[in-house]
């Protein structure tokens, strides 16, 4: 197990020398047999380690007494550990959470905290192949599209997951080998919850069915995940192609029709994201709501969510929102490498990460919401926030700068969308108008040392 994990951590680029890798383990079996593994290649892999476990305050003694066996086990390996403790059933009830969503939140909140105050570079989590399979099946139950049959991420922003080259069983069979023991949750076996319906009763069946299940379909999430990414890119080549900001809103041509299904439905979801300035709650609906407008005379009307109309005229769509009807979502976050942030109010998750050479077959990203940075040219603090008075762009390899509002003006996006747009800036200085261009000084050269890449996932929580 040793060597797979080792070259899948070095497929995927998890982690660089020197790294400062934080484990968080609970003291299950995955999360036991993750910290095994790192500790055992810290040496090959020339990183450091240190270790949270967090309490979540839901099942009394034995909760506290895991923590214990947390704390005992990093003593036996001369690990940091660090012990955090919540309450996520309280949390709970305030945010109008489930209890798994609520734990979830409070966890990966404490997870970057803690990441801070021990310097770590990473956070590595204990999720396996069959965490996969049980993410697609939950998803695939509920109702989602491609992005939701991707499964889980081997890297997500500052998360790293080591372990999911490896199924359960495998990590069942190394844990006896070595002779480890490990905690037991009790909840796990508890069939209340969504997931171990799944857990419990439906993947036994699966394998039952096909004992190499799980393994195949961790290789169609692999499919899937390159097929959605190709598909971003064709949706974003058909935005440019297709549709036009003017003073009124977006307006959408209607040859658009002419691109395959696919391409126009995700067209359409992602321009009527960027009308309404958020992704959540927008949904299939909405789009195949468009489509039909499509088939209408013109002059026929359709309201959609965050208060925009879609107008239907001779050439198209038209996508207007009321300047009246648009509150101002002012916003200044603070960001720094490997954050993970969750911004609800823009339907917005970033992740970041540093790399310290230009990765091998890689290019730079071309994506609308996902761009790499000189980040040896970035002087100041990275803050997201929405427009400020001063702000501006460097425009040319000179240095030339040009105000954000004349931007604006040039690029011809309405005075209503404007203090919805979101920015990453150094002070005054804009780095990125994200969905939109980056300053060219930041730039990256053959010049470049160190990369930063900031990637901005709509709306959506994944595992």
């Amino acid at each position: 197990m040793k060597k797979k994990v080792r070259n899948f951590i070095e497929e995927n680029h998890m982690v660089e020398k020197d790294d400062c890798i934080l484990a968080a383990v609970s003291g299950g079996a995955d999360s036991l047999c993750l910290l095994s593994v790192l500790h055992e290649l810290r040496e090959e892999l020339k990183i450091t380690l240190c270790v949270i476990h967090v309490e979540h305050g839901i099942r009394g003694e034995d909760s506290l007494q895991d923590a214990a066996f947390v704390e005992e086990i990093c003593r036996k390996y001369q690990i940091p550990c660090k012990v955090c403790h919540c309450q996520a059933l309280a949390y709970a009830k305030e945010k109008k959470q489930t209890v798994e969503e609520a734990a979830r939140e409070l966890r990966y909140g404490l997870f970057r905290k803690a990441a801070q105050e021990f310097g770590a570079d990473k956070i590595a989590v204990a999720h396996n192949q069959n965490d996969c399979a049980e993410t697609m099946l939950f998803h695939l139950a509920r109702g989602t599209g491609l992005k939701g049959l991707c499964g889980i991420p081997p890297i997500r922003g500052q998360i790293i997951r080591p372990l999911l080259c490896v199924s359960r069983q495998e990590i069942e069979t190394y844990l006896a080998c070595e002779g480890l023991e490990f905690c037991v949750d009790k909840t796990n076996e508890e069939l209340k919850y969504t997931r171990n319906k799944i857990r419990r009763q439906i993947l036994p069946l699966l394998v039952e069915i096909n004992a190499n299940a799980i393994s195949h379909m961790n290789q169609a999430a692999g499919f899937v995940s390159e097929a959605t990414g190709l598909i971003q890119e064709l949706r974003t080549r058909a935005s440019e192609k297709y549709s036009m900001v003017c003073e009124e809103g977006i307006r959408i041509s209607r040859e658009l029709l002419l691109e395959p299904a696919m391409i126009q439905k995700e067209t359409l979801l992602g321009l009527l994201a960027e009308a309404a300035g958020s992704s959540k709650d927008i949904s299939s609906i909405h789009v195949q709501q468009l489509l039909t407008l499509f088939t209408l005379q013109s002059g026929r009307t359709l309201e959609l969510p965050y208060g925009i109309r879609a107008r239907r005229t001779y050439e198209g769509i038209l996508l207007e929102r009321e300047k009246a009807k648009l509150p101002a979502q002012r916003l200044c976050q603070e960001i720094s490498v490997g954050d993970s942030l969750n911004l609800s109010s823009h339907g917005y998750e970033i992740h970041t990460r540093l790399l310290d050479k230009f990765p091998q077959n890689e290019e730079i990203p071309k994506k609308m919401y996902t761009k790499w940075f000189d980040y040896d040219k970035i002087k100041g603090t990275m803050r997201l926030r929405t427009r400020q008075e001063h702000d501006y762009l460097v425009i040319d390899a000179k240095g030339s700068r040009k105000k954000l509002k004349k931007y604006f003006i040039d690029e011809k996006i309405p005075e209503y969308r404007r203090d919805c747009i979101l920015l990453l800036a150094d002070d005054a200085h804009i780095l990125w108008v994200i969905g939109y261009r980056i300053s060219e000084d930041i730039k990256v050269t053959e010049h470049t040392k160190r990369i930063l890449e900031i990637q901005i996932d709509g709306g959506r929580k994944d595992e």
